[in-house]
């Protein structure tokens, strides 16, 4: 690496070359080059009769021409040049758009690193935005939220954090703690002035304003990570209650085997749908009852411990024959849990009454009645969920919350310092003491950004990332 003028640290001097779209046929490919040879290289291979040489295009405009190599045209596309510094990685960027085609795209990438690039890690092309100051690393982990987003909302969050959302609450809070810290400092290099500038009560009321709001903003976090990563809807009831039959219902194919042998489903069945914006991750279960073997027996325990992890449970109970002992203990188990009591084969007579269920899991838990092997019923369960998730939606999706798993585990440890730091004042501690904690508040806040981080944890984040990104 080195520093250019401006101070910004630079990466090191090499070209980087990389398929930039996923594997497979498609309409358009992209190869991406990146490095002080990317126009160099683009020169020696890409041909447009717009321009004598590709060194005399024009900066952000794309040309139509061959890429060639040994007087072999190897394919016909567009290609633009990206001007350092005002490229996505701060350095000279190449892109060829040329057709999907995997052996087109392999043969244009083999030129270029024939001609000196060499291949990307994975998310390099992010990485070097980062390290030549383009972006920071909530920006850059933004990216991939981007790609990886399962809903409308998600992603809309993730846009927020790549325009600078997070970066600029967490640089708000470290000016905040920063102005602690240089007061604080101030009494301890000079007590014999009597600096009365920041009182014990001053710093108390303003380090509960920073508590406050990183509380409020772990604890959005924690509901945003349905948003984010889906609610993990998990169907649960005794076999035959028609929990297959559900799953393929609100699938609208057929995804689960549905028999009238007890114990068909033997594993876990994981499948995605998205009502209101937000991903529902539903996980088709064993039938809860005794084991008649050893498959089944695993195939139950794993339905029970998808059940304690599940953020939301559909129960559903075969309306048309008496509650059984295990109908029973599964309901009870439903009383202060997200959960929705389906009451199945609403077109056979009915045993079951909303009195028994209300009975067991308490009068709150909403009922639907439906039939899950003709459909009715269906849209009114699909509108009981988007309620629920539109719940969620109004009350985090619009704010901001963090994404990520490091984020909120920096964000708690920054505010385990501040609450340590609040409770020295509390007892009117020495304030080197107080300033201790909030360094290491400062200190923690600033990985978030990448303000405050070392080598080996960037190079392990974006080891995350996919090639040509």
């Amino acid at each position: 690496m080195k520093v250019n003028q401006k101070g910004v640290t630079m990466y090191e001097q090499t070209t980087i070359a990389a398929i930039a779209t996923p594997p497979g046929e498609g309409g358009i490919g992209i190869i991406r080059i990146s490095g002080e040879d990317a126009l160099e290289i683009a020169n020696n291979i890409f041909f447009t009769r717009r321009i004598s040489s590709f060194k005399e295009a024009v900066p952000y405009m794309m040309y139509y021409g061959r890429v060639t190599h040994e007087s072999i045209t190897i394919d016909r596309g567009l290609a633009v040049y990206m001007k350092a510094p005002h490229s996505y990685t701060g350095e000279d960027v190449v892109e060829f758009q040329i057709h999907g085609s995997i052996e087109a795209l392999r043969a244009v990438l083999e030129v270029v690193l024939r001609l000196g690039a060499i291949p990307a890690d994975r998310g390099e092309f992010t990485k070097r935005a980062f390290l030549n100051g383009r972006i920071d690393l909530t920006q850059a982990e933004s990216i991939m939220d981007i790609i990886t987003a399962k809903g409308k909302v998600a992603l809309e969050q993730a846009q927020s954090h790549l325009s600078g959302a997070l970066s600029t609450y967490v640089r708000k809070v470290r000016e905040e703690l920063k102005e602690f810290i240089t007061k604080l400092e101030v009494t301890i290099d000079y007590p014999e002035e009597d600096l009365e500038d920041l009182t014990f009560e001053e710093i108390s009321e303003s380090l509960q304003q920073v508590d406050s709001s990183l509380t409020q903003l772990l604890a959005r976090s924690e509901r945003g990570r349905f948003i984010q990563e889906g609610f993990k809807t998990v169907l649960i009831g005794r076999p035959n209650a028609g929990k297959s039959s559900l799953l393929n219902a609100l699938l609208q194919e057929e995804r689960a085997i549905v028999t009238d042998i007890p114990g068909t489903t033997r594993d876990t069945i994981e499948e995605t749908i998205r009502i209101g914006g937000i991903p529902l991750i539903l996980m088709d279960t064993a039938g809860l009852r005794d084991a008649e073997n050893q498959v089944e027996a695993i195939g139950i325990e794993r339905a029970k411990k998808s059940m304690n992890e599940a953020d939301l449970i559909l129960a559903v109970v075969d309306g048309s024959v008496p509650l059984t002992t295990e109908d029973e203990h599964i309901l009870s188990s439903l009383e202060r849990r997200r959960a929705i009591v389906i009451i199945n084969k609403y077109d056979l007579e009915q045993v079951v009454t909303t009195k028994q269920i209300h009975s067991l899991a308490g009068n709150d838990i909403p009922l639907v009645h439906l039939s899950a092997r003709y459909g009715s019923g269906i849209e009114e369960l699909e509108t009981l969920l988007h309620q629920m998730l539109s719940m969620e939606d109004l009350d985090v999706g619009r704010k901001l919350f963090l994404m990520n798993l490091r984020h909120m585990e920096l964000a708690k440890k920054a505010l385990d310092a501040i609450k340590r730091a609040e409770e020295a004042v509390a007892q009117q501690m020495p304030a080197d003491c107080i300033v201790v904690d909030l360094t290491e508040s400062f200190r923690f806040m600033g990985e978030i950004t990448g303000d405050t981080v070392d080598d080996e944890l960037i190079d392990s984040i974006f080891k995350n990332f996919c090639v040509g990104k």
